[in-house]
């Protein structure tokens, strides 16, 4: 029973100081809305006065322009303070500065929103108001004792501390419609559809389309009947009637920079020239290519510079899609030259140089989008002169997750293989020693993002966690054009208009898709493509604009220095392989299941034209020449399968004409003891025997080779050492041959040819092919240090230093089995002994 009398004690205890808890609450919250009235009514008369122009706005009137101010209370909360049909002056507090950002105010309601401060007037050291409590309970903190902060309102003086934001509420449905059918693309917008629009200053939106609302001022609709289009025309013009008053002055100044020579644009009004839907040149952070840009929105960042939000085409999976970056304009003072910053509209980019007019960058751009579009649907054999893309710099950017085996940037000279596709499928296993790296192993991702800017103007690109920020977010586009929203106007156009950015814009395969017809697509559609280096074994990133269509050399297999019997059965052979300049793979009933691909054996002493010859058939064929060594290959048995269908699978797909360098390494007869040797051997063997295609082996060793090859090898091809006759002629057309590329700067001297020709120290050296070409190379590098022309002395010093070595070479081996030997008769006395 005492139990029970404790409990009933307890719980009326916890329920009477519940009962008190609640009330002190009310009595707090009825004190806090107390003194928020009181702050309103104080920042009322603060504002209104006695000014003419701050009058209240009498209750049901509704003028055209309407403008509110908006208190921000000290829970965050916002209250309408007054209603005016004039512009409120904001009177803020002394001491207090705001930087005016270029604002305006638009038709129907202006909305201001300002926080006040509260100062308390007393002795020093008396106590402060309190902080404002935390959004999430506004009354937090100000009931109990009752409200903490000014006791006394006598003593509390009340300021306007600063704007917090200035924004628009279009409530016309004329005005909402006219939009409508002006704006065709501005991420981030409602699209229109509610009855009302709200905007925030500075109303960039409105800006960017004045040009566009004079014109449709002027210009409706025919389904407008004439009262619609009067109230059409009297709301958009009290709308550029108060842009005109309030901005008119700042605008035409800008313009007037604009319009300077050069053109110059202020910091505060860089917004002006990124228009979304608008063209933009930006340059990657690790390239010096200029690429053009859609602006998809511009903004402050947090550093405050100007953020530019931009996309363009590039090649992901076999389709060409819409791909972000962001660019920075870094803050600048006084005027700069809008040619300086890092982000530069179209109609003001004079290409790289600054020498072409924009019209001319913009049709060359078309030009090579076209050319990008065509290359894109397969392997295109083409030849490269320029430097290569980066591949941080190379689309971003793209879905391609690859790192090269060496340095992908630079200049590069020589024969490519264009294989968007293929890079996807090969780009990340290329083979080779020189990495560490095997196909079948992961790798890592891409470090993307895009030139170096000029000091302070920005322009780069930053993205991941190193950067200013993610990549942007990929805005839809719109599904249908610009077009007035008003019931009549859907009754007459009953139809959906295009929209400015078609469904190519947001994929588009080449290869089943038909070719886009907008110049705009191709203009922004990206310039670079990837694909093979063959004289290098690796993939790379190409700009389409250095990329041209191969000149085949027609007397390359003509000046072969060659028996003419091996050259008759060559020419006959190679007929059926010749191609028309197109990539394609071997044709699948060239090969009837196995062992029917066509394998060559060119077999002689170094420098006797084994390699030359493959390289001519490859030009009189009109196929690309993927020349092997065993450094591409590797000799380790582990590796040198995946590395070898590696190339082979290139071969076949590129339709090329394969050449194995001095294959001896992987032709060697087996033994029974070298279990590693016989791996690699019987892997080879299993190879040619399913390959389709052309491949050349080349070799010194023939003697060497298994059994097992000879069945496998259609035609060996044996050369013999040069004679000095063959020797002349190769001479001849290394002369011919260096005049002609030289282009008419080159000339070689008689007195070059009498002594290349019938020196005797010149024939005492029976120099084969190849150590002609490197004498010949070493006494042009003389000759271009004085001039252009190759005479006697230059090939004398040249001849001099080879027979030297020449010399050095005897005495050093003579002396090398005086050794041996030394040493094998010093090994039988001690055997002896």
């Amino acid at each position: 029973m005492e139990d029970n009398s404790d409990t009933d004690s307890i719980a009326s205890y916890e329920e009477i100081h519940s009962r008190r808890q609640d009330q002190g609450q009310q009595e707090g919250i009825g004190a806090f809305k107390l003194k928020e009235e009181r702050n309103i009514e104080r920042l009322r008369n603060l504002v209104l006065g006695d000014k003419e122009t701050n009058t209240e706005l009498p209750e049901g009137e509704v003028p055209d322009i309407c403008y509110v101010l908006q208190y921000k209370g000290l829970g965050g909360r916002l209250h309408d303070v007054c209603r005016s049909r004039y512009p409120i002056d904001v009177p803020l507090a002394e001491g207090e500065s705001l930087e005016q950002p270029p604002e305006s105010k638009s038709v129907l309601e202006i909305i201001t929103k300002v926080t006040t401060q509260v100062i308390r007037q007393g002795p020093p050291g008396a106590r402060q108001p309190h902080p404002p409590p935390p959004p999430g309970n506004p009354y937090q903190g100000y009931y109990g004792d009752g409200p903490v902060g000014y006791d006394d309102d006598d003593k509390v003086e009340f300021k306007i501390a600063n704007i917090e934001q200035t924004s628009m509420i279009i409530n016309s449905p004329y005005l909402i419609n006219a939009l409508k059918a002006v704006v065709e693309y501005y991420p981030g917008n409602s699209g229109f559809l509610a009855e009302t629009v709200t905007l925030n200053a500075p109303y960039r939106l409105i800006y960017h389309h004045l040009p566009a609302l004079r014109y449709y001022s002027n210009h409706q609709p025919a389904a407008h009947d004439e009262e619609y289009a009067s109230l059409t025309k009297k709301h958009i013009n009290i709308l550029l009637g108060y842009i005109q008053e309030k901005h008119g002055a700042q605008f035409g100044a800008e313009h007037q920079r604009h319009s300077s020579s050069p053109p110059k644009a202020l910091f505060r009004n860089v917004w002006m020239l990124y228009k979304p839907g608008a063209v933009v040149y930006a340059k990657h952070e690790n390239s010096n290519q200029w690429a053009p840009y859609i602006v998809a929105r511009c903004s402050s960042g947090r550093n405050g510079e100007c953020r530019v939000d931009c996309w363009n085409l590039t090649f992901s999976n076999e389709t060409f899609v819409r791909t972000t970056e962001t660019f920075y304009v870094d803050e600048f003072t006084d005027e700069a030259a809008i040619s300086d910053l890092g982000v530069i509209p179209a109609r003001f980019f004079c290409g790289e140089d600054g020498g072409e007019s924009p019209a001319a960058v913009a049709e060359r751009n078309i030009r090579l989008g076209r050319l990008t579009w065509e290359l894109a649907k397969g392997p295109a054999y083409m030849t490269y002169d320029g430097n290569l893309v980066d591949s941080d710099s190379h689309s971003n950017r793209m879905s391609h997750m690859w790192q090269s085996p060496v340095n992908t940037a630079g200049y590069m000279s020589g024969r490519v293989v264009v294989d968007c596709e293929g890079f996807n499928r090969f780009g990340m296993g290329v083979p080779g020693p020189q990495t560490g790296y095997h196909p079948g192993q992961p790798r890592g991702p891409m470090v993307f993002p895009n030139g170096h800017p000029r000091p302070g103007m920005g322009g780069m690109p930053q993205h991941g966690n190193n950067g200013r920020h993610a990549p942007p977010p990929r805005d839809p586009l719109p599904s249908f054009g610009a077009s007035c929203g008003c019931a009549a106007c859907r009754q007459a156009e009953r139809g959906v208009r295009p929209a400015v950015f078609g469904p190519e814009f947001e994929s588009a395969e080449p290869v089943s898709d038909g070719a886009p017809t907008s110049d705009l697509y191709y203009l922004v559609l990206t310039k670079t493509v990837s694909g093979f280096i063959l004289g290098e074994r690796r993939w790379g990133h190409f700009n389409v604009r250095y990329l041209r269509d191969i000149q085949y050399d027609r007397e390359a297999f003509k000046h072969l220095v060659l028996d003419e019997d091996i050259k008759r059965t060559i020419r006959a052979l190679i007929g059926k392989f010749a191609s028309d300049g197109q990539v394609t793979p071997w044709p699948k009933d060239f090969v009837k299941n196995k062992g029917q691909g066509r394998i060559f054996l060119l077999h002689g002493s170094p420098g006797v034209g084994k390699t030359a010859t493959c390289e001519s058939i490859a030009e009189l064929a009109h196929r690309p020449l993927l020349s092997l060594t065993s450094g591409d290959l590797s000799t380790n048995s582990l590796t040198v399968e995946k590395s070898l269908e590696y190339f082979l699978q290139l071969g076949e797909r590129y339709g090329a004409m394969v050449l194995l360098d001095e294959a001896d390494v992987y032709l060697e007869a087996r033994r029974a003891r070298d279990l590693a040797r016989n791996g690699l051997v019987s892997i080879f063997l299993r190879a040619l025997e399913y390959y389709r295609g052309v491949l050349f082996l080349t070799t010194n060793r023939v003697r060497s080779f298994d059994a097992a090859f000879t069945s496998r090898i259609h035609v060996a091809l044996h050369y013999k050492p040069l004679t000095d006759a063959d020797r002349q002629k190769v001479w001849v057309n290394s002369f011919e041959r260096l005049e002609r590329d030289g282009g008419g700067r080159v000339h070689v001297s008689v007195a070059t040819r009498e002594y290349a020709y019938e020196a005797r120290d010149v024939a005492a050296l029976a120099w084969n092919g190849r150590e002609i070409r490197n004498a010949l190379q070493t006494a042009v590098a003389l000759a271009e240090t004085e001039a252009l022309e190759d005479h006697g002395g230059h090939l004398r010093a040249v001849v001099k230093m080879s027979r030297g070595f020449k010399n050095f070479l005897r005495r050093r081996q003579g002396q090398e089995d005086d050794v041996e030997q030394a040493d094998e008769e010093s090994e039988d006395i001690e055997l002896y002994d």
